[in-house]
């Protein structure tokens, strides 16, 4: 062959995007620029023709593609197109599709290879491989009910265990009928409107639907689908899941709830009666107690008479306390609670909580302090006012042990609100202990070994009535060391006396 046609073909082949390569027994006569890039030695041809064809080649696959060889050469049939794997330099795999034919290479018969670099594809069905695998173990293995069907002709493709398990069918009774005669619907209707619009969504969830499973029990289910392209047909992936015991659960919680709010209300109408059934008579003793202990008829010749007509008074007093915030908290959990909202002076209020509190402090060894800003009115009720105080003074005071310190202090904050704050330094409260305190008749003391008196319905009460004033309550403790109760008003419920709302600001 002439040198320049011969170049011509070389120069061709180099061009193709194909890899070419031309053996001649066990060697590698010629190789292209594409082939050369296959076995990842790209401008190293030389590198390739000095080694035998087969040291390229996967262990696995050079049975394979000695053998066809073997045959071409010889003349006899053999496959024109087969694949198998070259072992790159990098040691990575190459998959190649190969279409040989037999040619003469000066003068000897050899056999030229087309190959074309299917790594790509392999790779992508080894994945979709992995995918498809991993599909049947879900579909075969999840305990939710699984229907695959088509959606062109409705036919029922595939179902998994727990669908044969949950509506009691064979396999052999549901694969190939249509989806809508399977007879596992309550309603008729509903799988087809299910159907038009999922084809316009695409994906459907959480959608409520009654079946009729196994025994011609009827349960609700909670069902999930997606439209799945497959070819030239769609198919309808359904999930569903059986909700009808958490459905039971959730209506036996809501009668449950339902009963525990008739009974509370219930107590809160009782509680409110009882209080003041019981407080009539109690004035009437309490009445009685202090005309014989001040001796307003006369002198009471035996002193025990009085010391006793004392007690009677102290105990009743208590007891009409116990039973006032009863009522204010049967008011607070029936939504009774009224506030009479107005602008008021707090410092008269505050200042005589401290005078109903300073004879208990005087008789504990506490001393009780104040801290009072004057130039401020307070939008809020002063009854409310009064007993938040009182219930935080009293409370301070009885937690704190002889030689201790309760302060009330009233400050306006860093945005422009009011703080009323009761400060002491008693035997203070845990996080968990703060909880319990918060709680209706919360008692931090066990019963079995309370050391103070009281009926556990201060702090639930002061948080109520801070509440209905648009305040806020912070607690903040620390055990032997004491305890610090915030109230905070917002800014729009505080003005200076003089009348103008003062400007707020920020830290």
């Amino acid at each position: 062959m002439p040198t320049e046609a011969l170049m011509s073909r070389v120069a061709l082949l180099e061009a193709i995007a194909e890899g070419v390569i031309v053996r001649c027994g066990n060697e590698i006569v010629y190789v292209n620029t594409a082939a050369q890039r296959m076995f990842g030695v790209e401008d190293k041809g030389d590198e390739v023709t000095s080694h035998s064809i087969l040291d390229w080649i996967h262990q696995d696959d050079k049975e394979i593609v000695d053998r066809h060889y073997r045959k071409r050469i010889a003349g006899e049939d053999t496959a024109d197109q087969y694949d198998f794997r070259i072992v790159r330099e990098d040691k990575t795999l190459c998959y190649v599709s190969c279409r040989a034919a037999i040619i003469s290479w000066m003068g000897k018969p050899a056999v030229v290879a087309n190959l074309t670099d299917i790594t790509a594809q392999k790779e992508a069905a080894r994945a979709q491989g992995r995918s498809e695998q991993l599909f049947s173990n879900i579909f075969r293995l999840t305990p939710e009910v699984m229907m695959l069907s088509s959606l062109k002709s409705g036919r029922v493709l595939d179902v998994n265990p727990a669908f044969l398990n949950v509506f009691g069918r064979r396999r052999s009774e549901i694969v190939g009928s249509r989806a809508d005669d399977l007879g596992i619907w309550a309603d008729n209707t509903f799988l087809h409107r299910f159907i038009e619009e999922l084809k316009m969504t695409s994906t459907m969830t959480n959608v409520p639907a009654t079946v009729r499973t196994r025994g011609d029990m009827v349960r609700h289910f909670q069902l999930f689908a997606q439209k799945i392209g497959h070819d030239a047909d769609e198919l309808l992936l359904l999930i569903g899941r059986d909700i009808t015991d958490d459905l039971l659960q959730a209506q036996e919680l809501q009668r449950s709830k339902e009963t525990a709010e008739l009974a509370n209300r219930a107590k809160s109408e009782f509680l409110a009666n009882m209080s003041h059934e019981l407080r009539t008579p109690l004035n009437a003793i309490l009445g009685f107690a202090e005309i014989i202990r001040d001796e307003m008829i006369g002198p009471i010749a035996i002193r025990r008479y009085v010391e006793y007509a004392d007690d009677i008074h102290e105990s009743g007093t208590h007891l009409l306390s116990i039973i006032n915030d009863i009522l204010d908290l049967s008011k607070v959990e029936a939504g009774r609670l009224e506030a009479h909202l107005t602008w008021i002076d707090p410092i008269i209020c505050l200042e005589m909580c401290l005078t109903l509190v300073q004879q208990r402090a005087l008789d504990s060894s506490v001393t009780l302090l104040h801290d009072l800003d004057e130039d401020v009115l307070l939008e809020a009720d002063e009854r409310l006012i009064k007993q938040i105080a009182l219930n935080l003074l009293t409370n301070a005071v009885k937690f704190t042990n002889a030689g201790g310190s309760v302060k009330l202090s009233l400050k306006r904050t860093a945005n422009a609100g009011l703080s009323l704050t009761v400060e002491d330094t008693g035997v203070g409260m845990t996080a968990e202990e703060i909880k319990v305190a918060r709680r209706p008749f919360g008692q931090v003391d066990s019963s079995l070994s309370r050391k103070h008196e009281g009926s556990g319905l201060g702090l639930p009460l002061v948080s109520a009535f801070a509440d209905k004033l648009n305040a806020t309550l912070t607690i903040d403790s620390e055990p032997n060391v004491g305890t610090r109760v915030n109230v905070i008003f917002p800014s729009f419920k505080v003005k200076d006396k003089c009348g103008e709302e003062p400007e707020g600001f920020t830290i």
